[in-house]
């Protein structure tokens, strides 16, 4: 499943590997990309045990898209399923930690290690 055109410049893609949901973002997390990425996300953590959220191409985030992924996570919790962050690019990093949410997610090096936290339940 792929998520793109009306995104403009940025793409959400949907794949699955072990039963959970790998969700690839490209782009700004922003007002443009926000309603896609927010019925994506929805999807993929009603049908999944677990969701990582593979973040290598995304450029940035603004309010809107900060909102989602707090959104999503909460989401995540009431309907007992996990999402990871993976692989966050530094400059996304840099816009989390300017908004002072750095902390606020769980975050793994790369899609690897995030569908590992999610199979053995750990947290790396």
């Amino acid at each position: 499943m792929t998520v793109a055109g009306l995104l403009g410049s940025s793409s959400i893609r949907v794949g699955e590997h072990d039963g959970f949901a790998v969700v690839t973002v490209r782009g700004e997390i922003g007002r443009a990309m926000v309603p896609g990425l927010r019925d994506v996300l929805s999807w993929a953590i009603d049908n999944h045990p677990g969701v990582v959220v593979d973040l290598a191409g995304a450029t940035g985030i603004d309010r809107d898209g900060l909102a989602l992924l707090l959104q999503s996570q909460d989401r995540a919790f009431l309907r007992h399923s996990e999402i990871c962050f993976a692989q966050p690019a530094p400059s996304l990093l840099a816009a989390l930690e300017r908004l002072q949410a750095d902390a606020m997610f769980l975050m793994a090096d790369d899609c690897s290690t995030a569908l590992k936290q999610l199979r053995d339940g750990t947290r790396v």
